[in-house]
C-alpha cells in the first residue's frame, strides 16, 4: 500500500525563508510574520490536511473520475466530503483580501499550501487555485456591485470559479474566439461553445462562477476585441435561485488529472446565458492577464508538488526494494546503487530548485501588494514577478516531468502499471507544460518582452545571481560556473538585441532553449543561496545539472536558422 503524500516542511520553511529573506530589493520586516509561528501553524494544518484527506483520495479519483449524468457532473466519490472539509478548515480565504472575508495572509505562505495540494492531489487542487485568479480579476477590475455579491462567496469557497476561456478553433489563440454577449438591460446575453473548462461543473457547491471572454456586438476584430464577463451558474430569483443558460454537455477522457471535471461548456441554448461585465469593454484580455498570472505560478507550485510527491515515492522504494548482492552475498536495497542514487539525487535537487523559484515570485508579489511598499522598489518588484512568472511556469512544469519520469525510472517495471503511483504522478504532471499558456508561450513572453523590452529586471536578476555565486566559498562547485552563465546570458542577450529586423524571427526558433538555459542558471543561483545549509546537494547540482546550460547555450547561440529550413 502506497504511504500517503508528506509535506516536506523543513524544505518547506527553508525556501520560504530564502524567499523572504534574500529577494534582494525588500527588507526581511516585510515577511517576518511568515517566518513565525503563524507560519508554522498553518503548514502543519495543511500537512495534516493533505495526508488524512486530499491524498487517500489521489488514487481513488483517478481510479473512477468524474462522471457526466443527466442532472450534471458528478464528482469522484469523497470529493465533495473534502472540499467541505476544506473551505470549514477556512483554506479558500488564506491570502484572500481581510475586506472580504479574507483572511490577509503573505502570497509566500500560501504559495506553500498551494504546492502541497498539488502534491497531494493535483486533481483536487486545480478547483480552488482557480478561485485565486477570480478573486483577483475582481479585486482589481470588478465594480462594486459584483465585489460585493461575488468576493465573499468565492473567498469563503461556497462559490468556486471557472475559467471559460478557449473554444475548439481558438486554443492558444484568443483572437478567434467567437461566444458572442449581447446587451440586455445591466447584464450581457452571452451564447457560444467553450472547451477544456477545468471544473466547469460539478456538484461541490451550489453555484459556479465562470469567468468567460465574449465578444461585442460592436467588437472590433482580433484580440483587441474580446471583453471579460461574470456568468454564474445559477442566478438569483424571487423564488430563490434559477439555473443559468450553460451547461457541461461532454468531459475530455484524459491521460491524467482524471478526477478533475474538464467539461465541454454551451453557453445559450435558451437564448443567452445571462452575465456581467468586468472591466472597461474591450479590454477582457488585459484583465485576464490579472489572472493569469496568478494561475501560471499555481501551475509551477502545483508542478513542484507533483515533484516533491515522485521523489518521496521513489525514495520510498528504493530504501526497500532488494536487488543484486553485495561482497557478502547478501541483498542490497537498490538506494545503494549508483545510478539510482543519481537519479534520486537529480529529483532532490531539481524539485527544491523550483520550488525556491516560485517562492521567489510569490515573496516578490507580496512587495508588490504590500501598502508601505516605496514607488521604486514596488516598480523592481514587479519587473522581478514579471520575470519570475514565465519561467516559474514553464521550467517548473518541466522540471515535474523530468522527475515524475526518473520516480517511473527508479521504481522500474512497477513504476509503469497503473497499480503504481509512481505512473499516475507521469500522467498528471504533463498537463503542467500544457496549460495556461503552453512552455513555449511562456518562453516567448520571457525572452521576447520581459527580456528584450524589459532591460532593467534581467539586468538586476543577473547581479543577484552574480553577488550570491560571489558570496560562496573560494572554489566552491557552483561559483565559477555560476559566474560564467551569467556572463554568458548577457553578451548574448545584447547580441540579440542587436540582431535588428531578425530578432523576431530568432526569437521565435530558440525562446525555448533560451528558457530551459535561464531556468537551469536560476536553479544554480537558488542552490547558491542553499549551499551553506545543503553544501552537498548544490555540488551534485553543480556538477550533474549546471553543465546542462552549455548545450542549451549552443542551441541557442546556433540554432536557430536550422529551425526554418530543415525538411519536415
Amino acid at each position: 500500500m502506497t504511504a500517503p503524500y508528506e509535506a516536506p516542511l523543513a524544505l518547506i520553511r527553508a525556501a520560504q525563508e530564502q524567499a523572504a529573506r534574500r529577494l534582494g530589493f525588500a527588507p526581511a520586516a516585510e515577511h517576518e510574520e511568515v517566518l513565525g509561528d503563524t507560519s508554522a501553524a498553518v503548514l502543519e494544518g495543511a500537512a495534516r490536511l493533505a495526508r488524512d484527506v486530499l491524498s487517500p483520495l489521489n488514487r481513488s479519483g483517478d481510479a473512477q473520475g468524474a462522471q457526466l449524468s443527466a442532472g450534471g457532473v458528478i464528482a469522484a466519490r469523497g470529493f465533495a466530503e473534502g472540499w467541505r472539509r476544506f473551505c470549514a478548515d477556512g483554506w479558500p480565504s488564506l491570502a484572500a483580501p481581510a475586506e472580504w472575508g479574507g483572511q490577509g495572509l503573505p502570497l509566500l505562505l500560501a504559495a506553500a499550501t498551494t504546492e502541497i495540494w498539488g502534491g497531494a492531489n493535483l486533481a483536487f487542487a486545480m478547483l480552488p487555485e482557480t478561485a485565486v485568479g477570480a478573486i483577483e480579476v475582481l479585486r482589481v477590475h470588478g465594480d462594486e456591485p459584483l465585489r460585493s455579491a461575488y468576493l465573499p462567496r468565492l473567498v469563503s469557497g461556497e462559490w468556486p470559479a471557472a475559467m471559460s476561456l478557449t473554444e475548439p478553433q481558438a486554443g492558444s489563440d484568443l483572437s478567434t474566439v467567437r461566444t458572442l454577449a449581447r446587451p440586455e438591460g445591466d447584464a450581457w446575453l452571452l451564447s457560444g461553445r467553450k472547451i477544456f473548462i477545468s471544473w466547469g461543473e460539478h456538484d461541490l457547491a451550489e453555484n459556479i462562477v465562470h469567468l468567460v471572454l465574449a465578444r461585442t456586438p460592436d467588437a472590433p476584430p482580433g484580440v483587441r476585441g474580446l471583453s471579460l464577463f461574470l456568468v454564474p451558474r445559477r442566478l438569483p430569483h424571487a423564488d430563490g435561485w434559477i439555473a443559468n443558460d450553460l451547461r457541461a454537455v461532454s468531459l475530455e477522457h484524459k491521460m491524467g488529472i482524471r478526477a478533475s471535471p474538464t467539461c465541454a461548456m454551451v453557453l445559450g441554448e435558451a437564448g443567452g446565458a445571462r452575465g456581467w461585465l468586468i472591466g472597461a469593454r474591450h479590454q477582457g484580455l488585459a484583465c485576464m492577464f490579472t489572472v493569469m498570472n496568478h494561475m501560471r505560478i499555481g501551475v509551477g507550485l502545483h508542478s513542484t508538488g507533483l515533484a516533491e510527491r515522485a521523489r518521496q515515492l521513489a525514495h520510498g522504494y528504493a530504501a526497500e526494494r532488494r536487488q543484486g548482492r553485495d561482497a557478502h552475498g547478501a541483498q542490497r536495497p537498490i538506494i545503494e546503487h549508483a545510478d539510482v542514487r543519481r537519479m534520486l539525487l537529480s529529483m532532490n535537487v531539481l524539485t527544491h530548485a523550483a520550488r525556491c523559484l516560485a517562492y521567489g515570485a510569490a515573496a516578490a508579489l507580496d512587495v508588490a501588494h504590500g501598502a508601505g511598499t516605496q514607488p521604486h522598489t514596488r516598480a523592481r518588484a514587479l519587473r522581478r514577478v514579471g520575470l519570475l512568472t514565465p519561467l516559474v511556469k514553464a521550467w517548473a512544469s518541466d522540471t515535474a516531468v523530468e522527475v515524475s519520469s526518473l520516480g517511473v525510472q527508479v521504481h522500474g517495471g512497477t513504476g509503469y502499471v497503473d497499480d503504481c503511483e509512481a505512473s499516475q504522478i507521469y500522467r498528471d504532471a504533463r498537463i503542467g507544460p500544457v496549460f495556461e499558456g503552453t512552455n513555449f508561450i511562456q518562453a516567448q513572453d520571457l525572452l521576447g518582452r520581459k527580456i528584450l523590452r524589459e532591460e532593467a529586471g534581467f539586468a538586476e536578476l543577473l547581479e543577484q545571481m552574480e553577488q550570491a555565486a560571489a558570496a560562496l566559498p573560494p572554489g566552491a562547485p557552483l561559483q565559477a560556473p555560476l559566474r560564467s552563465e551569467c556572463a554568458a546570458l548577457r553578451a548574448w542577450v545584447q547580441q540579440l538585441r542587436a540582431a535588428g529586423t531578425r530578432q523576431g524571427e530568432i526569437v521565435a526558433a530558440i525562446a525555448y532553449p533560451f528558457l530551459q538555459w535561464l531556468g537551469v542558471v536560476a536553479g544554480a543561483w537558488q542552490w547558491a543561496l542553499a549551499a551553506p545549509e545543503l553544501a552537498d546537494q548544490a555540488e551534485f547540482y553543480a556538477l550533474h545539472i549546471l553543465p546542462r546550460a552549455r548545450a542549451h547555450a549552443a542551441t541557442v547561440a546556433a540554432g536557430s536558422d536550422i529551425i526554418g529550413r530543415a525538411r519536415l
